[in-house]
């Protein structure tokens, strides 16, 4: 059976099931998240939704002209996979293994940002030395 063979709603329930993920206007406000995504960060989508995704980043990299070019990046409908580190409720440090993905219009043009992750803080915590180096890597 080819996977283009699966109907989309299929994949995308089964993609909701295994996955933390989260939706974003361009701008970077959040549209909408899933279960795992929220159980990862520690909020309910009444606490994080309409809200900016620099509430899950340390205050410093948020205001950052790094940050502003990943969004920028974002919106000329670049991808970004990498190992994150975030922050949930109460301060909490996170680690999410994550692609963001611009949706793009039938047009072709950008129009949200999709962010597939799987929550990897454990292994992070597990292994200090790979922690400090990828803290590093992100500063």
């Amino acid at each position: 059976m080819s996977l283009f063979s699966l109907s989309a709603s299929s994949k995308l329930e089964a993609l909701d099931k295994a996955m933390a993920i989260i939706e974003f206007k361009l701008d970077g406000t959040i549209i909408a998240a899933n279960t795992n995504f929220l159980a990862a960060v520690g909020y309910g989508l009444d606490e994080i939704k309409g809200r900016h995704h620099s509430m899950f980043v340390e205050p410093a990299y948020g205001a950052s002209a790094e940050y502003r070019e990943f969004w920028a990046a974002l919106n000329r409908g670049e991808h970004k996979l990498a190992e994150f580190r975030r922050v949930g409720k109460g301060g909490r440090e996170i680690w999410l293994e994550a692609s963001y993905n611009p949706i793009f219009s039938p047009t072709g043009q950008p129009v949200s940002v999709i962010k597939f992750a799987t929550d990897i803080t454990r292994r992070q915590e597990q292994n200090p030395v790979l922690a400090e180096a990828a803290s590093i890597a992100a500063a």
